[in-house]
């Protein structure tokens, strides 16, 4: 018998393809795309981002995960910034080595704070924001005052639990608060060669198109704003490109072809003829009802 899905519950699923042994359903339901086995843990998918090496993993250093983080900003800052334009208080969970915390602090929010589990990242994240730093699963974390946004970028499909994630949110953000999300959403009919690598099972699961309606009935939110890009602009942008990532030669490639004229362009029109778009690069706000 198929597994139920983590969001809805529903036990109908269709199977979809296979990554690293983990099978990918897609819910009939809500929509969600989530792995099988799905962990049942929740302690020990935090403890695995805890004690991340970056030698053993081949994970970048922590100095080259901060460049990538300013290049990934100079993309979508833009976008977050009006979101939070009026925030007196912001938590970034999942905040890596820090630079949205130190894009906030240009904006003169008062009060700054960052989750970030895996020590390495969050002690140059203290380093280079002179924020808080919490290194605990936002589920467990607490706060004397709500805050007026949750920032979580590129965050959602790390967390097992949606009962207790949302739990936790309700908790930490004043009603009429915002929560920001930045996420992928995939049609029906998303295909494994779609993207290069689906990164299973550091990501848990993934959105379709109206898991987030379902997410904010369930949960009590409203879904207040959501800008869907094609995720071929993001894959084939500049910056993009310009992130430097786990392989040397890689990145020496990668960026011969960022500053490549034209390349990026042709690469992209490629992708869309073979792909068509079944993926977005999503930007969210989802409000907390009162």
């Amino acid at each position: 018998m198929p597994p139920a899905c983590p969001l809805c519950g529903c036990a109908k699923s269709a199977e979809l393809f296979t990554e690293n042994n983990y099978l990918v359903r897609g819910c009939e339901s809500c929509e969600l795309l989530f792995i099988d086995p799905y962990p049942e843990n929740v302690a020990s998918v935090h403890d695995t981002v805890r004690d991340y090496s970056y030698e053993r993993l081949k994970i970048v250093n922590r100095e080259r995960f901060y460049r990538a983080e300013e290049s990934y900003f100079r993309r979508w800052w833009p976008e977050i910034r009006p979101l939070v334009a009026d925030a007196r208080s912001v938590l970034d969970v999942g905040c890596g080595c820090g630079r949205l915390l130190e894009l906030l602090a240009e904006e003169d929010v008062p009060r700054r704070v960052g989750i970030e589990l895996n020590s390495d990242r969050a002690a140059l994240a203290r380093d280079i924001t002179g924020c808080e730093i919490h290194e605990v699963p936002v589920e467990q974390f607490e706060s004397r005052d709500p805050f007026d946004a949750i920032c979580m970028i590129n965050v959602l499909s790390h967390i097992p639990s949606f009962d207790e994630l949302f739990g936790a949110l309700h908790r930490l953000l004043r009603p009429g608060g915002d929560l920001i999300l930045k996420v992928g959403e995939v049609k029906r009919g998303v295909q494994k060669n779609d993207v290069y690598s689906w990164s299973i099972p550091d990501h848990l699961h993934f959105l379709g198109l109206r898991t987030l309606e379902v997410v904010c009935d369930t949960y009590g939110f409203d879904l207040h704003a959501r800008r869907r890009m094609p995720f071929s602009d993001e894959l084939f942008s500049r910056d993009f490109w310009k992130q430097p990532g786990r392989s040397t030669l890689r990145n020496v490639i990668k960026k011969a072809v960022a500053y490549t004229p034209f390349a990026l362009s042709v690469l992209r029109g490629l992708y869309r003829v073979r792909h068509d778009e079944r993926i977005y690069s999503t930007l969210a706000v989802l409000r907390r009802r009162a």
